[in-house]
């Protein structure tokens, strides 16, 4: 071996000796933090709950410690109780090469989070054996580094149970009906910032089976293992304001039993957001790429389709969209308190929730725009339903006094589609001659269409004048009435 190697191998114990020295010193506050930054999230979704440090042990390798999650008692009855507390094991690693029960990891340090079981009561006892057995329920790990980000990566186990072991848990007498109910499980890797605004990761949701029978009576529901993929810059009291997430279901089936079943196949909900120059766009989206249903009662065969859904928005002031979730926050905490509280002042729910309403109606202002699609398709055609909206009007919304001036500041249009191949064959067929008639659709070569159009205060149905706004549009707007105020 080469002398000049032999140094700076004998440094090595003592470099990683130093540094893991040094992250143990600082694993202390950097539990503090998580703790401080835990409750900083839960305040602001999910109010009575609080996260709190009971003991902490310092070791050079690792450290230990324990916390207790506390439900106030008022969150669930309006009655005097205890406050329901729940206990966390904590095995911190320190930096910066870790060995870790869940494998190698390198940063400052690695605080994996288990369930005190010995924290809880024996009837909570009892249902976590129940659902889960001998598996420890939920498992988590916080990887710290030098940057501002955090690695969180989570398993909740599968767990199952049936209506005898239900019975046996409330100490109800079983009845005659069968129910079983399964989940295997969930986990996730996700990367954040601290306060938990930015995210990138995946979560992986086990399969959810439930099957119920009684008498003669049979359901069945099956949905796939399915994903979560996060690519977020910006969340604000768990709403998206930059970024997407995306949701992918492979299947989900329904079933009698008897022959009859849907079953919808690889399904997407995706939704994205992004700033503009002060302004918000977002964008939420459903795909179904097959939806098959067989009914042992329709007589006929049912064609398969495809399901398509979008919902999209432009021109939102970030400000309000911000100002907004806050009120939706205040109003959450309110009706949270009506519900929970003997002396809940009642004065504050309907404050809170006029501020919410009123702040809504004035996020509409000139250049906000919305549209909405509707499209169902089968091998032999389509039909859609789509919908555009724009407030064109430099007023205020609040400041329009009669239905005219509100028609007059919206600019937009309905329009539906149906191709005539779609409809051959089936009873719609014949149906379709009598709103043809009425001129609410018009017929073309392959399809039906029906177009609604609001432009400058006229209402046209296919191009002709519709004389709705002659005997409604005098009708005053009384928004303090339409709010409930």
């Amino acid at each position: 071996m080469n002398k000049r190697l032999l140094p700076i191998l004998a440094l090595i114990p003592a470099v990683w000796a130093g540094a893991t020295w040094f992250t143990s010193q600082n694993s202390e506050t950097v539990l503090d933090e998580f703790m401080a930054q835990s409750n900083q999230q839960i305040a602001e979704t999910v109010p009575f709950i609080t996260v709190e440090k009971t003991s902490f042990d310092k070791g050079f390798i690792q450290s230990s410690a324990q916390s207790i999650i506390t439900i106030a008692p008022t969150l669930f009855s309006k009655e005097a109780a205890e406050p329901i507390q729940i206990g966390f094991n904590h095995k911190i690693y320190h930096g910066p090469l870790m060995m870790t029960s869940n494998g190698i990891k390198i940063g400052t340090s690695y605080i994996l989070t288990t369930l005190d079981q010995s924290s809880l009561s024996e009837e909570v006892t009892s249902i976590i054996t129940t659902l889960f057995g001998d598996a420890e329920p939920f498992v988590s790990g916080v990887t710290t580094g030098l940057t501002e980000m955090i690695d969180t990566d989570f398993i909740v186990a599968p767990f199952s149970i049936n209506a005898e072991q239900i019975a046996e848990l409330t100490g109800n007498p079983a009845g005659d009906e069968e129910v079983e109910l399964s989940f295997t499980g969930f986990s996730g890797d996700i990367a954040s910032n601290v306060q938990g605004t930015k995210m990138k990761g995946l979560m992986s949701i086990g399969e959810l089976a439930v099957k119920v029978r009684d008498g003669a009576t049979t359901f069945d529901i099956t949905m796939a293992a399915s994903t979560v993929d996060m690519d977020v810059d910006e969340l604000y009291k768990g709403s998206l304001l930059d970024g997407s997430i995306v949701m992918t279901i492979p299947s989900i089936l329904f079933s009698d039993g008897k022959g009859s079943s849907a079953t919808f196949s690889e399904m997407r909900f995706n939704s994205y957001a992004e700033p503009d120059n002060g302004l918000m766009n977002g964008t939420g989206i459903f795909d179904v790429n097959k939806i098959h249903i067989k009914s042992s009662k329709a007589g006929f065969d049912i064609p398969d389709a495809k399901l398509h859904t979008s919902f999209d928005f432009s021109g939102i002031e970030r400000t309000g969209i911000i100002t907004l979730l806050d009120l939706e926050q205040e109003m959450t905490r309110s009706q949270i308190m009506m519900l929970s509280q003997n002396d809940a002042d009642p004065d504050a729910l309907m404050s809170s929730m006029n501020a919410y309403y009123r702040a809504a109606i004035e996020l509409v202002k000139q250049g906000v725009k919305i549209g909405s699609v509707l499209e169902i398709s089968t091998d032999t055609g389509s039909a859609a339903l789509r919908l555009d909206l724009n407030y064109i009007s430099a007023k205020r919304l609040f400041s329009l006094k009669t239905v005219k001036d509100l028609a007059a500041a919206t600019q937009g249009n309905i329009s539906v589609s149906i191709d005539k191949s779609m409809l051959a064959g089936t009873p719609l067929a014949e149906a379709i001659s009598m709103p043809v008639g009425m001129g609410f659709a018009v017929e073309k070569a392959d399809r039906y269409e029906s177009l609604v159009l609001l432009d400058k205060g006229e209402l046209l149905l296919n191009g002709n004048p519709v004389p709705f706004l002659d005997a409604v549009g005098d009708q005053p707007l009384e928004w303090d009435n339409l709010l409930g105020m």
